[in-house]
């Protein structure tokens, strides 16, 4: 009689990896994609986001154009705008608001909400990050905080070329005004720089794809940066811009490392 050879050490050892396995993909998972905290619940969603490195454009179905960050997230309800024009980000995104019938566009986020009948914006408020910040490029709209605060729930109402800056640690939100041209030029998928400190170029990147930059070296070059980039990914402007100022890239999942 043949020997019966005893499977269930091996069996055992299946399925300790296929758990791991399991448990690492829910962990990578997680990474990418986080449910907003704000989201109401019993409601359905349809979730957009934005990968690590780009931009994305999209059009609600009440013509509503919507330019999404890298790594942002918008939910729109299923029924959406059926039940109203409420949307939740969570990320950084540029909105384009059309007049339907004078019924509201509410842009909600962990930190404020915005109202507006019609107007373009830009609001940028991460759920991981305490600060966040309102743009007002056209049109009017009402913001408040979207949280209640013990010192001041009062509104400002806005108008092109003024904008929000809050902070929900320390319970702050200011209005301020700020250049029309630059954000423009940002809605339009353009960066331009006139002689611009490579510093400087390095921000504006950062602004315009919601990534952190961290530069390496001390021999950065003193003269400034002239050019103009329009729509195009993370790498493709950090390869064009390395060959004409002289430093190599790295992209990893937190960060873009200079290095001179």
């Amino acid at each position: 009689m043949k020997k019966r050879r005893n499977w269930q050490p091996v069996a055992a050892a299946l399925i300790v990896v296929m758990l791991l396995a399991s448990g690492i993909l829910y962990y990578m998972a997680g990474r990418h994609h986080t449910s907003s905290s704000i989201l109401q619940t019993g409601q359905q969603y349809t979730i957009f986001q934005c990968p690590y490195g780009e931009r994305k454009t999209i059009t609600l179905a009440d013509s509503t154009m919507v330019l999404l960050n890298s790594r942002s997230n918008l939910y729109v309800p299923v029924n959406f705008p059926k039940t109203g024009r409420n949307v939740i980000l969570d990320g950084e995104a540029f909105f384009q608001v059309h007049n339907q019938g004078n019924e509201a566009f509410v842009l909600t986020t962990d930190k404020l909400k915005a109202v507006t009948i019609e107007g373009t914006f830009r609001m940028r408020s991460l759920e991981k990050q305490s600060g966040a910040t309102f743009y007002l490029l056209g049109g009017a709209a009402l913001v408040t905080k979207s949280y209640h605060s013990t010192t001041d729930n009062q509104p400002e109402n806005l108008l092109s070329g003024e904008m929000i800056l809050a902070n929900k640690d320390i319970d702050l939100m200011e209005k301020e005004t700020f250049p029309l041209a630059e954000q423009q030029d940002c809605l339009e998928g353009k960066l331009v720089f006139n002689n611009t400190p490579v510093q400087a170029v390095f921000k504006k990147i950062e602004d315009w794809f919601g990534v952190e930059m961290e530069l390496r070296g001390n021999d950065t070059p003193p003269k400034g940066v002239s050019g103009e980039f329009h729509n195009g990914s993370l790498q493709e402007m950090l390869a064009a811009l390395g060959d004409s100022v002289g430093f190599s890239y790295r992209i990893t999942r937190e960060k873009v490392v200079i290095k001179f």
